[in-house]
């Protein structure tokens, strides 16, 4: 047996060292119940000897249930989608569930990729954060996906058209909780940094924002980035080099914010004396260096503990019907 370590171990090479067919060498992986103890014992003592491992995603295809959520970010870099995902796969452990993890990198490519690799791995339901934030973002895959019976939760980025089940952050109130708290600072010079024109995110949290402060201060504009560092890095310290610092920069999530943090520094604005900064998400770490900037913080516990419900409870029992969960940002005042 020893011989045979220095090969892949595969069903073939168990049976024919245990001295039974692949038949039955299958079963006693898959239905152990229906091997006689002695030939099963022999099996497993077998395979451990030669180091075979069983080839679970085959398993699990002929299996009614795999008892594991596939889950989807498109940046795992960033602390919200880390920290949520963490949350995610302790509520899944707790109801019994195993988790399997991808980041997409904001590829569609890669998206694509890791949808079939998941569908091959016969998960029962996938959570998603799709790599686009557009709403009419429609990826081909859901509708393969609802034909499989996988049902889907989307996480933070809904989409129109999509028969899915989802649980969304209240972006118009954190643009309106943001407004109400900048006008009890009696601000008068407000630029908002943005995430693309083309995102719902953005969008309504623009929209909440403006339905604050609109008519109330002396001026509010708002510059188009994206939703990362860079790119709000590069369009603040452009406004900087042509204007003068407002009251308050406000950044529509955190990776904008940390852009705004750099550009100000970058400048010589002292933050918090010169120019202030209000985050729609909190910037994490922030009070390690000093910092506290009043934001808007997300319940991630409430948003997983939601998403992993709605994903089992679509799993076990194909006629409940997608839903929809909406969770209310909190002001936090730094």
């Amino acid at each position: 047996m020893a011989a045979e370590r220095s090969q892949k171990a595969t069903l073939e090479s168990v049976a024919a060292l245990a001295n039974v067919s692949k038949i039955t060498v299958s079963r006693a992986f898959s239905q152990p119940d229906k091997v006689h103890p002695d030939t099963l014992r022999r099996i497993l003592s077998t395979a451990e000897s030669i180091g075979y491992v069983m080839n679970t995603a085959a398993r699990n295809l002929r299996a009614k249930t795999s008892k594991t959520i596939g889950i989807v970010n498109p940046d795992m870099a960033n602390p919200f989608f880390g920290a949520l995902t963490k949350l995610m796969t302790l509520e899944a452990q707790k109801a019994g569930y195993d988790t399997l993890v991808f980041d997409s990198y904001e590829s569609q490519v890669n998206e694509d990729r890791i949808i079939d690799k998941l569908i091959g791995y016969n998960v029962d339901a996938i959570i998603l954060s799709v790599l686009s934030s557009d709403r009419n973002y429609l990826p081909g895959y859901l509708k393969n996906l609802e034909k499989l019976g996988i049902p889907v939760i989307l996480v933070d980025r809904e989409l129109v058209g999509a028969d899915c089940s989802g649980v969304y952050i209240d972006n118009l109130d954190c643009g309106l909780q943001a407004g109400r708290y900048l006008l009890e600072q009696h601000c008068q010079k407000v630029v908002v940094v943005s995430g693309p024109d083309d995102s719902n995110v953005a969008k309504e949290r623009i929209t909440g924002l403006v339905a604050a402060l609109q008519g109330k201060v002396a001026s509010l504009e708002i510059i188009q980035a994206d939703f990362y560092m860079d790119a709000a890095l590069q369009v603040t310290s452009d406004y900087l080099n042509h204007h003068q610092a407002p009251d308050y920069f406000v950044g529509c999530n955190n990776q904008i914010s940390l852009g705004i943090i750099k550009a100000c520094m970058d400048h010589g604005l002292l933050l918090m004396k010169d120019v202030s900064l209000f985050s729609i998400d909190e910037v994490s770490y922030a009070s390690i260096y000093g910092f506290n900037f009043p934001y808007i913080s997300h319940d991630l516990y409430e948003i997983a503990w939601q998403a992993v419900g709605l994903a089992i409870r679509r799993a076990v029992d194909q006629d409940v019907k997608p839903g929809k969960v909406i969770v209310r940002g909190k002001l936090v005042a730094g």
